[in-house]
């Protein structure tokens, strides 16, 4: 897993006589040390800053090429062997992060519609609009489940989200980088940016908490790592309401079991966990 457990910012100042604002900041990243982390932030910033003063984009830079830059609240541990990773992402929720328990998100599709006359349909017809949603939600169904029956020999746990199906698999190890799991990423329909950073950050990932905007909380005040300790104050702060707000919430519940979880210790574990803290058990509403 692509996840370093120590993350720093750096500003490399503008020293043009016509003034480029307050320069570039850049963060960096260490699997070794807080240091390290510090001292590669000064590099990035300052090549940031040399590629944009010479009229160039820092493609390099964009998030789906960087390891994951969330802090990691919890080490999820089978014995002595770790099995997991539990951070919160940009947008302040907790998410489960796997080197080798897959999950898989499928969507449902879009109930936006089609044309002029199906949008004056559901204008005057509300009903239409909430058959066709239904509609998709047990076609995406019925095809995990065919899915399913056409690959026997995989087994997994299906969750509902607000928005989707979320497929956790219970049968054996897979790697996030194998064309195994491309092929059945893509064979489910899974979401196209989630396969790629799949494969980019080495892990799957799975949320465990409601969207901010879903439980009636705002956006956090700012995101890891933070400029200052006035920055990370006020970030705990909103955590608080966060957290209280979300109790009200559950990210998934469970549907149903595609064949028997295989006695893998880190499935049992992974599985167990995202069951724990998704709240999978609560009658709350999903988020």
């Amino acid at each position: 897993m692509k996840i370093p457990p120590y993350w720093s910012k750096a500003r490399h100042p503008s020293d043009s006589p016509k003034g480029r604002g307050d320069g570039v900041v850049a963060c960096g990243w260490s699997f070794s040390s807080l240091e390290d982390a510090t001292r590669q932030a000064a590099l990035r910033a300052k090549h940031v800053f040399d590629l944009v003063t010479k009229g160039q984009k820092p493609n390099t830079y964009e998030y789906s090429d960087r390891p994951v830059k969330e802090e990691i609240i919890e080490d999820v541990r089978d014995g002595e062997s770790q099995i997991g990773l539990i951070t919160r992402n940009r947008y302040g929720a907790l998410v489960l992060n796997s080197a080798n328990v897959l999950f898989a998100d499928v969507d449902f599709p879009s109930a936006e519609p089609k044309g002029f006359l199906e949008g004056l349909v559901f204008l005057f017809m509300p009903k239409k609009r909430d058959e066709k949603r239904k509609a998709m939600i047990l076609e995406t169904g019925q095809r995990v489940a065919q899915w399913a029956q056409s690959n026997p020999t995989r087994s997994f746990r299906m969750y509902r989200t607000q928005q989707g199906l979320r497929l956790l698999f219970t049968d054996k190890l897979y790697d996030p980088t194998s064309e195994e799991t491309l092929t059945i990423l893509r064979g489910l329909s899974a979401d196209p940016m989630y396969i790629t950073l799949t494969r980019k950050q080495e892990c799957f990932r799975a949320r465990l908490t409601a969207k901010p905007w879903r439980c009636g909380c705002p956006r956090p005040p700012s995101s890891y790592p933070w400029d200052d300790a006035d920055a990370e104050r006020a970030f705990r702060q909103w955590e608080k309401q966060y957290a209280s707000m979300d109790a009200k919430f559950r990210a998934c519940e469970f549907i149903r079991e595609f064949g028997v979880m295989a006695d893998i210790a880190a499935v049992k574990g992974i599985a167990t966990t995202h069951d724990r803290l998704s709240r999978i058990e609560s009658a709350a509403p999903l988020a």
